[in-house]
This record gives structure tokens, C-alpha cells and sequence, in this order.
């Protein structure tokens, strides 16, 4: 069996290959599955590091999300051999093997392609789109980091919803992946992140219904003061950084709202991981869901597409294959 250790907590140069252990058997109620492709997510280089509450000491191996198909199964695990199936939030996915709870995997159609089939972020993005507001045709939304694979689906979603969306991003060719995710007006706040100005004059100087922020540091506080009355700010993500400390009285006046959540908190209940995924799947079958353009790396690249992916130059879905 392949699979990747971070030996040491830091940089992408303490990934390493590692091979010849085998998977354990399943005990009851798991599945031993051969990945096909595992992705690869910002919260990896975060576990990498051994950032803030996401700290796992090392060594070990990263990785929370999958595809692949049964090899065995444990007493009481209906799945057949053989069925393909996906998962997220399993520790250990960069292997070429895993064994895991039968119940945090979805069985999957033979059609999707292991880009289609990585569900991580479509997931995540059904949570956001659907948890905070109930979206209406005509509502103003704020997307930050448009063009990144939460990015991508969270725009096709909303708009399937019915709503106006401004995306933002950091560069010109950026722009255009977030214009054909269907954004109806993008921001290109480049390497300084500014954003606010341009918000208010697209919203005729009203200011989102919804937005979502996945950078942190860099732009939390201007998305706060880009909201329209009575409207919410989604801490999702701290890619440059955590978001500051914002005192209450400041949302008092237009009565806005902070909000701030994680797609493990929304996949917690029994049945509820399959649920959303089922959701995904119809949208990808109905045609309007198209997931992002990935890149696959070789199991043993894996410092090289934790490299990419910090770089910022990437867009769309990363994955390696054993």
C-alpha cells in the first residue's frame, strides 16, 4: 500500500511516500476501500502545518476526502464489492487503500468522473448556499475566492437559486473562470484585496443580502461593511489568515449579522453527508452543476500539489491517484 506521511509539522518538503503497510481489515460496520483518486483541500495545507484548532501531531497521514471502490466489508455493511463509493472527513485519504465506517461513505453512479465524484467542495458549498439564508430570486450575494473549487459551485449554486452574485478574485484570467461559473459581476481585488468600493458601486451603493468569506484576514472586515441592512457575513475559510475580532456594536446600526460554520458541523447527523450528496448528484445529472476543471498528481507529487495549491495560482479541483 502507498501512502503519504507528514513527518514533521511545516512546510510541503515534510510530505513523504511511503509504501508497504498494509490496510487494516474491516471490523463490523467498516469498509476497506482502494482509492482511486484522493483530493487535496486548503484544510490539508492547514493540518500540514499544524495550524490553530486544526492541529494533528505528526507523523501522519493527510488527506479527508475520496473515491474509490469496496474491497471488503465488515458484518452488517450491506454495500456490495465492488461499489464505487465517495467520501469526506476520513483522516488518512492520501493512501492507496483506507478503511473507514461504512456510514461516512455515499455510493456513487459509475458515470461521474473522479473530478465529479471528489465531493468535498460541493458539499461544502450546498451547506453554505443552503444553511444561512433561504435564497430568493433577486438577492444580492458576495462570494470571495470565486474561482477556487468552493468558489466555482457555491456561484452555480446560488445562482440555480435564483440569486445575483458578485464574485471576487485575484487576477484577470481568474475573472474569466469566475464569469463562466455564472457570476453576474466579478471583482479582481488582485494581491491587495480591495473590493469595498466596487461592491457598493455594483449594489447601487446598498451592499450584499449575503456574503461568504473564505479569505479571513484580508478582507473580513470590508465584507462586514459591504452588507445591506438586516444582512449576514459567512466566515468560511482563513486563507490569508484568521478574521479579526469585530466588536457587536458595530453591526447594531443596520442590524447585520456575523455567522461562521465548518461542512463537518453539517454532515454530523446520521444520513445527512448522503443527503446533501444525492442533492449534488441530481444537480450534476440535471446539467446545471458543473464541477470545476481538475489536476491529478501522482501519490507521490503530493508536496508538489500542496505547493500549487498555496501558490493561489490554481483554480478549480487538485487530486492524487496512487
Amino acid at each position: 500500500m502507498q501512502r503519504v506521511i507528514v513527518q514533521a509539522l511545516g512546510g510541503p518538503e515534510h510530505l513523504a511516500l511511503e509504501t508497504g503497510a498494509a490496510a487494516a481489515a474491516p471490523a463490523a460496520g467498516e469498509v476497506l476501500v482502494d482509492v482511486e483518486a484522493a483530493g487535496v483541500n486548503f484544510l490539508d495545507i492547514n493540518l500540514r502545518k499544524g495550524n490553530g484548532v486544526h492541529a494533528v501531531p505528526a507523523p501522519f497521514t493527510p488527506g479527508l476526502e475520496g473515491v474509490g471502490r469496496v474491497r471488503a466489508a465488515g458484518a452488517g455493511v450491506a454495500l456490495p464489492i465492488g461499489q464505487r463509493v465517495a467520501w469526506i472527513n476520513v483522516q488518512g485519504s492520501y493512501a492507496s487503500a483506507l478503511t473507514m465506517p461504512a456510514d461516512r461513505v455515499v455510493p456513487l453512479p459509475e458515470s461521474l468522473t473522479p473530478a465529479q465524484a471528489l465531493l468535498f467542495q460541493a458539499t461544502t458549498a450546498h451547506y453554505l448556499a443552503t444553511e444561512y439564508r433561504a435564497i430568493q430570486p433577486g438577492d444580492r450575494v458576495l462570494v470571495h475566492a470565486a474561482a477556487g473549487g468552493v468558489g466555482q459551485l457555491l456561484v452555480q449554486w446560488l445562482k440555480h437559486l435564483g440569486a445575483w452574485v458578485v464574485g471576487t478574485t485575484s487576477s484577470a484570467d481568474k475573472a474569466e473562470v469566475v464569469r463562466a461559473a455564472g457570476a453576474d459581476a466579478v471583482i479582481n481585488y488582485g494581491r491587495d484585496y480591495r473590493f469595498l468600493d466596487e461592491l457598493m458601486h455594483l449594489t447601487d451603493g446598498h451592499g450584499v443580502d449575503l456574503a461568504f468569506d473564505s479569505v479571513g484576514a484580508a478582507t473580513f472586515v470590508p465584507t462586514v461593511k459591504g452588507l445591506a441592512r438586516g444582512g449576514m457575513a459567512v466566515s468560511c475559510g482563513v486563507s490569508s489568515g484568521p478574521a479579526p475580532a469585530i466588536n457587536p456594536a458595530e453591526l447594531t446600526h443596520a442590524c447585520t449579522r456575523i455567522a461562521a460554520g465548518s461542512v463537518f458541523s453539517y454532515i454530523a447527523r446520521p444520513g445527512e453527508f448522503q443527503a446533501r450528496a444525492a442533492r449534488i448528484i441530481e444537480g450534476i445529472a440535471a446539467g446545471w452543476l458543473r464541477m470545476p476543471e481538475a489536476t491529478a498528481y501522482p501519490m507521490a507529487r503530493a508536496a508538489d500539489a500542496h505547493r500549487d495549491i498555496e501558490s493561489r495560482q490554481t483554480h478549480g479541483k487538485l487530486y492524487l491517484v496512487p
